[in-house]
């Protein structure tokens, strides 16, 4: 499966290049006629449904057609994956991909509802998503060494929230690497953890910068981001390496795909029209204070 990632990843990487160098010569040229949707395999609030929205509204007006932003959270992504998959392939649905339903569903699934590769159009990268692992004010920590001491002298007391596949896996490569006992409670979406993180009602979670403000108000700490390096948002905060956490090593990404099978031309011109929209300095400025750097 990760060579699948890797292959994904290198079509994403290289679709804006190509598509520049393509010259424009649409088979439909009516495309767009209609209204585009965006689905979102995550719950509304997040990181990557602020980001979509923006990104949509860019692309409304690039376009002359509205792009519609379709929350379709649940199942890791896969409710949404398979959605687009089993679309019809005529360039009015685009899937904001990220590694969740692309690469973990399809590595973690028995069965999975749909082939990473085959079953998708890919159009464009899109970003590196940033978490910061936040610690409720009432665990009494104040760096990551000391959590993991805390959590060690007290089994199964600290509960942390997840809103996506990321947070899943980070946790768990966490709590292996350390011999943790720490009790997971799931969640449809970040907004919804955040909820619960808050009052108190779970102590830590690993959360994306959209949230960073609630839970900095209510007196969260962060202790580590998820990236190889140290985020503009927080540069105080160390990275998992900095802090010993060598063994947990996730860089979640997202893209744009479509259904299999899309025409080529107008392929092109949404890689193209997405490229455009992600190097414009004010969508590059919101997007890294979402902590989603290109």
């Amino acid at each position: 499966m990760k060579s699948k990632r890797r292959e994904l990843l290198r079509k994403l990487a290289y679709l804006p290049i190509m598509a520049s160098q393509a010259a424009f010569a649409n088979s439909d040229p009516n495309w767009p006629a209609k209204p585009m949707r965006l689905v979102v395999p995550f719950a509304a609030g997040g990181a990557a449904d602020l980001a979509a929205r923006l990104i949509a509204q860019q692309m409304s007006q690039s376009l002359g057609k509205p792009m519609l932003v379709e929350n379709r959270g649940g199942a890791d992504g896969a409710i949404a994956g398979l959605e687009v998959a089993r679309a019809a392939a005529d360039g009015y649905t685009v899937f904001m991909a990220t590694a969740s339903p692309l690469s973990y569903v399809p590595s973690v699934k028995r069965n999975p509802p749909y082939d990473p590769i085959n079953d998708f159009t890919p159009i464009s990268y899109f970003a590196t998503f940033t978490f910061f692992m936040m610690v409720h004010p009432s665990v009494p920590v104040a760096s990551m060494a000391e959590l993991i001491s805390f959590a060690r002298a007290n089994p199964g007391k600290l509960s942390y929230a997840t809103g996506n596949t990321t947070s899943i896996l980070a946790m768990a490569q966490f709590n292996a690497a350390n011999k943790l006992n720490m009790v997971h409670v799931p969640y449809k979406g970040e907004a919804q953890a955040v909820g619960d993180l808050v009052p108190g009602r779970v102590q830590l979670m690993w959360a994306t910068p959209a949230v960073l403000p609630q839970l900095s108000k209510a007196g969260m700490k962060p202790l580590a981001v998820l990236l190889p390096n140290r985020s503009a948002l927080m540069p105080d905060v160390p990275t998992m390496a900095e802090v010993g956490q060598n063994l947990v090593s996730i860089t979640p990404w997202g893209g744009f795909v479509g259904p299999a099978k899309m025409n080529k031309d107008i392929t092109d011109r949404l890689s193209r029209e997405f490229a455009t929209v992600l190097r414009k300095p004010e969508i590059k400025d919101q997007l890294d204070k979402l902590g989603l750097p290109g």
